[in-house]
């Protein structure tokens, strides 16, 4: 009786994700043929939705900041691309709109200069997807398992040794491409990048509306988030200065 019960309870819980999965499928093909009809803040919307059901992707956020740069949303288009460029950071579509949508701006801030080697690395840990970087990890730490027993259990000298050898390679990629999956993961994980979402919003010398103001940043400029207090966040510009502003000006990436 219980197995019977659990085999029903499988089969609607199946049938619900697939019907999920297909409502999710028709909002994601209506906000595209509203984007294509040039219906473009129903067609936010409807990505919007997919957005608040925890149903995510590249596409979607892409998406999503194509509208909003339709309709001059330029603030949310830069968001949204930014969060596209997350999921997919080598896609050069992704590149040249939020490049596009940032020379709308106001703000031109010249960053600190990044090291080469330090711009090849982050380039390096977040080209790929996280899963695929975890299933190689997982097939190479089978590779190794495999060739430590052919090592333990073989009595030809020769095989040995090679196997030997190929244990400690097959291992020490396992553990890098491990390590390069915890990086990545992390990185996407960040919360501490964020887009000015104000129309105008001065940077403050303390956490407080009478303190002195530093300087003036407007809506769609990236910035670097610290700290938190009572409210106000403590943010960093790509030039490396730094103040505080309201918590409600800015939108997390």
């Amino acid at each position: 009786m219980k197995n019977a019960l659990l085999l029903v309870y499988m089969i609607l819980f199946g049938f619900m994700n697939f019907a999920y999965a297909k409502e999710e499928i028709e909002i994601f093909n209506r906000a595209n043929k509203l984007y294509m009809d040039q219906k473009y803040e129903e067609a936010s919307r409807e990505y919007e939705k997919l957005i608040s059901n925890q149903k995510v992707s590249a596409e979607v956020y892409f998406n999503l900041g194509n509208s909003y740069y339709k309709t001059g949303n330029i603030a949310g288009a830069i968001l949204n691309y930014e969060r596209a460029k997350r999921l997919r950071p080598s896609d050069p579509d992704i590149a040249y709109n939020l490049r596009l949508a940032n020379l709308n701006t106001i703000d031109k801030i010249e960053p600190v200069p990044q090291l080469f080697y330090e711009r090849w690395w982050d380039d390096f840990v977040n080209n790929g997807s996280v899963t695929k970087r975890a299933i190689w990890a997982l097939l190479l730490f089978w590779g190794a398992l495999i060739l430590g027993i052919v090592y333990l259990f073989s009595k030809v000298v020769v095989i040995r040794k090679i196997t030997f050898f190929l244990t400690l390679l097959v291992t020490l990629s396992a553990l890098f491409t491990l390590y390069l999956t915890f990086q990545q993961h992390q990185h996407l994980n960040d919360n501490r990048a964020a887009i000015i979402f104000e129309e105008s919003a001065y940077a403050k010398s303390s956490p407080d509306e009478k303190s002195s103001n530093l300087f003036l940043l407007h809506a769609g400029t990236r910035i670097e988030v610290l700290d938190e207090l009572q409210g106000w966040r403590k943010i960093r510009i790509a030039n490396g200065n730094e103040g505080w502003v309201v918590s409600d000006a800015i939108e997390i990436i």
